[in-house]
């Protein structure tokens, strides 16, 4: 098992972070939250000498999933997303597309389910439902690889408005404090805006950190 390389793809109306990850010298790559713009998303991909085999969408906001259309019909490849946004994925009056640059619907998605394991890369990806920000957002977290990616439930030093459609702020506390927070220190969070952080650095200053043991 090899080293992953994440890069980062600022895009979209409203700056969101897409994520291509891949071993150095491999082909296979993955991509997280596949915010506008499929062809250049895939450039970016053929320009780092990868193909991508799978998208793994953290939540179905308009601007999250805004590529997804495009690359699925360029490559034909499976996306991944929590079960319970299945409908909020595929209805652009809840994931707020319109809003966003256009309607987008998004069907077909491959359901996750809490603690479920994938394997990607050759490495293991470990599913964290994180509802708050909205009913079915999950995290994914490679534990060998100290890397979290957390979409737009943590950021650094903040955390996921819960004013749109399905969010729910005690859920969201919940999810950060009993489940984010609760992992190793050194775990590097890739957040869904903004800049990567770290769980140790949003144990400390978080301001939902005071919520922990609670």
């Amino acid at each position: 098992m090899g080293r992953l390389t994440v890069k980062n793809k600022v895009i979209g109306p409203i700056g969101t972070n897409c994520y291509i990850i891949f071993e150095e010298g491999a082909k296979a790559a993955v991509i997280v939250d596949p915010a506008a713009d499929g062809a250049s998303i895939l450039a970016q991909c053929r320009k780092l000498g990868t193909e991508p085999t799978a998208i793994l969408l953290t939540h179905g906001h308009g601007d999250h999933i805004g590529g997804v259309p495009e690359l699925r019909k360029a490559l034909g490849i499976p996306v991944y997303a929590g079960e319970a946004e299945k409908e909020l994925l595929s209805d652009p009056t809840l994931n707020l597309s319109p809003e966003l640059g256009g309607a987008v619907s998004v069907k077909d998605v491959q359901g996750l389910a809490d603690g479920q394991e994938l394997s990607l890369l050759g490495h293991r990806w470990q599913v964290i439902a994180t509802p708050g920000h909205t009913i079915g957002g999950v995290c994914y977290y490679l534990k060998e690889d100290k890397i979290l990616f957390s979409g737009d439930t943590l950021f650094h030093l903040s955390y996921g408005r819960t004013d749109f459609p399905t969010g729910d702020t005690r859920a969201l506390i919940r999810s950060i404090t009993e489940k984010l927070l609760v992992l190793p220190e050194d775990v590097v969070v890739y957040p869904g805006h903004e800049s990567q952080t770290t769980i140790g650095d949003e144990r400390r200053d978080n301001p939902l950190a005071g919520y922990l043991g609670r």
